[in-house]
């Protein structure tokens, strides 16, 4: 039998493998990243618009208002509007006009929440 030295010979591959696995393998980790990030920055952008919302709305209880600064907090968070959805509810009170109401937001943006509550 007579092996061929050729064959078994590793010589000067071992820079390559490891270029190619390195570059191979850091774009899947390299891709989880983007998306943690990104939906980091959203749960972050929510929170965020949720308390300011509540803020907004117990200085001022008029649905306009607080309309209005969720709208302009999506568009400095990069949320477009259109995706966002977001109730507001007061109790007992509806108007949110008397002393002991409980004012709560609700702002969803796909499966990601974030709720903010303030009693008046």
């Amino acid at each position: 039998m007579n092996f061929s030295t050729k064959a078994f010979c590793d010589e000067g591959s071992a820079i390559i493998d490891l270029i190619a696995f390195g570059v191979l393998l850091q774009i899947p980790v390299l891709m989880f990243a983007t998306v943690a990030i990104s939906t980091q920055h959203q749960s972050f952008a929510l929170e965020a618009i949720a308390r300011h919302a509540i803020r907004a709305h117990t200085l001022w209880p008029d649905k306009q208002n607080t309309y209005q600064v969720v709208k302009q907090l999506a568009s400095e968070f990069g949320i477009p509007y259109s995706s966002l959805k977001w109730e507001l509810s007061c109790r007992p009170d509806p108007d949110c006009k008397k002393a002991d109401s409980i004012a709560t937001i609700k702002v969803r943006l796909g499966e990601l929440s974030a709720r903010a509550i303030h009693a008046l």
